[in-house]
């Protein structure tokens, strides 16, 4: 085996499991954030030192606010979820709004 083909069979992988998580990290962000909660209690969690303290800091969860973060409070008023008494949203200046119809 020569080393072009040793560093092919290590790079190959490598790079279709940066993928693989990037895709996972996107499209599953709960499972994501409890990973890495998971992942900061192994090592040691808040009574980690050194190292393991910052590796700690930089993978514990992310609190987030506002319409995106998935509870549903109302507070911000720019999602349509959120709108009152169940009355459309009105559209913002250049903005359309399509509404699907079922087809009989």
């Amino acid at each position: 085996m020569s080393l072009y083909h040793a560093f092919e069979t290590l790079l190959v992988p490598l790079i279709v499991l940066v993928c693989a998580v990037s895709v996972l990290s996107r499209y599953a962000p709960r499972t994501r954030e409890r990973f890495k909660a998971w992942l900061a209690a192994r090592l040691g969690g808040a009574a980690a030192t050194g190292w393991r303290l910052r590796a700690v800091a930089w993978l514990a969860p992310q609190a987030v606010a506002g319409c995106a973060s998935g509870c549903d409070s109302g507070g911000c008023n720019t999602c349509g979820s959120s709108t009152a008494e169940g009355q459309p949203a009105e559209p913002a200046r250049g903005e359309q709004v399509i509404r699907f119809v079922a087809k009989r």
